[in-house]
């Protein structure tokens, strides 16, 4: 037997040294996961579930299946009490012979401007539209946002899904709200 090596105990098994710095950082990212995970906890206000809402839209049946028609929808939304800053919502079809062709804003003077949205998604059945004011005249309950014009294919009534994805007040707090939509009446 050779003295001049070290012996160990285990035979064949290596000791796995850590550097302090190394150990000391991983200790702080435990630290600080264990921090944030606490603080994200139940706070007692929950965010507004988003709305879905699925509307039929009448149309007419003395048309033939290959005449285009167009059809303007006025979008709602209903925020109670509480006065309206900035909405997202979106907006689609289950048919697919229908093209959505233009976007009008509201008829309260902080959402009278078009809201935004993606032209090029526009090209289908469905868009996304948003808006938001940080004026001081905001409208509470009722209120038309949007109108949305509409080509469509055919007779017949459609079928259209509106998600309200987001509504907010003054102070950007989520507050329930609640989408509907119907035909113009013009």
């Amino acid at each position: 037997m050779n003295t001049n090596e070290p012996t160990n105990s285990q035979s064949g098994s290596r000791c796995l040294r850590i550097p302090l710095c190394w150990a000391l950082l991983i200790a702080f990212d435990v630290s600080l996961m264990a921090l944030t995970y606490a603080q994200e906890g139940n706070t007692g206000t929950a965010d507004p579930p988003v709305q879905s809402v699925q509307t039929e839209i009448p149309g007419p049946d003395d048309v033939a299946a290959d005449v285009r028609r167009f059809e303007a929808i006025d979008v709602f939304v209903d925020s109670g009490n509480q006065r309206l800053a900035a909405w997202q919502l979106e907006v689609k079809s289950t048919a697919n012979d229908v093209q959505i062709v233009g976007i009008e804003g509201g008829e309260h003077p902080a959402f009278a401007e078009p809201p935004y949205y993606d032209k090029r998604a526009m090209n289908n059945n469905r868009v996304i539209i948003a808006a938001f004011s940080t004026g001081d005249n905001l409208p509470s309950g009722r209120s038309r946002v949007a109108r949305i014009h509409v080509q469509v294919r055919g007779s017949g009534a459609r079928t259209w899904l509106s998600e309200l994805t987001t509504s907010a007040t003054t102070d950007g707090s989520r507050i329930p709200a609640e989408i509907s939509i119907a035909k113009t009446d013009r």
